[in-house]
């Protein structure tokens, strides 16, 4: 399949940006994501658990982690700041 015309800016390497991110990607767009931090993540990224279901929060993000960090058609930018 060809590529999709465009890319995509995702701003917020939070959970949401990273499903964004990642469903973009799937669906072949290229995918440009922008963090203000040092690494992704967000504020999930701290939390012990998750609510409601008391799971382990980096059991469910660490898998989505990876799949960013490895997917062809995201590039990552951290420390970046959006003028």
């Amino acid at each position: 399949m060809p590529n999709k015309i465009g890319s995509v800016l995702v701003v917020g390497g939070g959970i949401g940006g990273l499903q964004a991110a990642l469903d973009l990607a799937e669906a072949d767009f290229k995918v440009y994501m922008v963090e203000k931090q040092p690494s992704i993540g967000g504020v999930m990224a701290q939390l012990d658990k998750t609510f409601p279901t008391n799971d382990c929060a980096m059991c469910t993000m660490a898998p989505r982690l990876v799949e960013v960090a490895r997917h062809p058609n995201i590039e990552l930018f951290t420390n970046t700041d959006l003028v």
